[in-house]
């Protein structure tokens, strides 16, 4: 397992884009951040994380929306380390759903030349963690898929045990007598609603049955600003992995499967009365040629406009993915933007980039906060159109409508001496 190493003391090497952003209309100040704590898949999580918690706690904004806090100790920390900053908090608690027989996966589905076993002792042997999960991606792929045509539940089990050491992982799926469980991180869908205000009448939105490899939700609460109420939404869908994993769900693709929970989302958002903010992951990625922004699952973003909703962090020409980000690098695909506040019912303004900073982690140097850049926006009424230009009445049949000569000189023969 790679090694994890503590926190540089008193942080002394950790610079923050936290600037305090608000103007005077601002009715209310959202942020959304995926943390990157994905244990086994994202390096260095357990490092990483209570610089994490120490940059939140230094947010401006009122309600905070964060992604990937997938293991009950991180979410504790993440509720401990924010209870004076951000009192106010809704989260779920983690619900594994189980394959539908015991044991998923049949020793021959996994053993033998060409099988999944003989790739990780081949290749993968001795690894572990973020290591062993690098390696299964790198060289273990096309058995995954043909494993996944084959026997997709056993697929999509095996693949949930991410973050496991492989005999863990394997022991699991080949139990007889204890049925797997198909999603990682224990059933977690990874979501932490915190904020500075009340949070009301909170409720979810469950894509369980909509979902692979990962629970998928959306949580909702309303936050009271004056005479309004606002419904402001935290969630995290389904990621494109073609490259990394094969899709072994019920739809035809992991963009699909995103789509679907989008349309979900925004069914149930029109249902409510008043102003919406959805905040999150999307995963997904509209193109921006000129600002190097590639389209991923673009569809999806393309959805929540054509229900009217604006999308303000687009204004940036900002990716929220990126390759400069250390826990990125060269070799983590295109920039995307995957990272929104889909808003209704406001304006959004004073939009910012966040948590662009980095940590000390002893010998590795400097280490991005997470693979997520964050994003925050502030909400105010939006501004009344600008009246209409006057109407030129039209000149009647018949009249002489021309318009008066600029020309002051007098006509010939007045205003002469005599």
């Amino acid at each position: 397992m790679k090694r994890l190493l503590a926190v540089a003391a008193g942080f002394a090497a950790l610079f923050l884009s936290t600037t305090q952003v608000r103007s005077s209309e601002t009715v209310l100040r959202v942020e959304t951040w995926n943390v990157g704590l994905a244990h086994g898949f994202v390096d260095h999580g357990e490092a990483r994380a209570p610089a994490i918690w120490e940059a939140v706690a230094q947010s401006d904004a009122d309600v905070v929306c964060l992604q990937e806090v997938w293991t009950p100790k991180d979410r504790e920390d993440a509720l401990a380390a924010l209870g004076d900053s951000h009192p106010h908090s809704w989260l779920t608690e983690n619900a594994q759903k189980k394959a539908g027989s015991s044991p998923v996966c049949r020793r021959k589905d996994l053993f033998g030349e060409g099988k999944f076993v003989s790739c990780l002792t081949g290749s993968c042997g001795g690894l572990d963690g973020d290591e062993l999960t690098d390696c299964i991606i790198d060289n273990c792929e096309p058995i995954l898929k043909e494993l996944k045509d084959d026997k997709p539940e056993c697929a999509n089990a095996l693949m949930a045990q991410v973050g496991k050491s492989a005999p863990a992982a394997l022991w699991t799926v080949l139990r007889p007598c204890r049925k797997a469980g198909v999603f990682a991180y224990e059933g977690s869908d990874g979501l932490v609603l915190v904020s500075k205000l009340p949070l009301e009448n909170t409720g979810m939105v469950d894509f369980t049955e909509k979902s692979t490899l990962n629970r998928r939700r959306a949580l909702f609460a309303d936050v009271k600003t004056g005479d309004t109420t606002t419904r402001v939404y935290c969630t995290h869908l389904t990621a494109d992995l073609d490259g990394t994993a094969p899709y072994p769900g019920p739809f035809e693709s992991w963009n699909a499967e995103n789509l679907v929970q989008v349309d979900e989302l925004i069914a149930h958002a029109d249902a409510f009365d008043g102003p919406t903010v959805l905040m999150g992951d999307f995963n997904c990625s509209l193109p921006n040629e000129e600002a190097g922004i590639h389209g991923e699952s673009d569809a999806s973003c393309q959805a929540f406009l054509d229900a009217g909703f604006s999308d303000p962090v687009t204004d940036l020409n900002q990716c929220t993915y990126c390759t400069p980000n250390t826990l990125v690098g060269e070799d983590g695909g295109p920039n995307v933007l995957l990272d929104h506040t889909f808003i209704k019912g406001w304006a959004g303004q004073d939009g910012q980039r966040t948590y662009e900073g980095t940590v000390g982690l002893g010998d590795l140097g400097q280490v991005s906060l997470s693979d997520h850049y964050g994003y925050a926006v502030s909400l105010a009424p939006i501004p009344p159109p600008p009246p209409p230009e006057p109407e030129i009445p039209e000149c009647p049949e018949g009249e002489d409508c021309d318009e008066p000569s600029d020309d002051s000189t007098p006509p010939e023969g007045e205003g002469e001496e005599p």
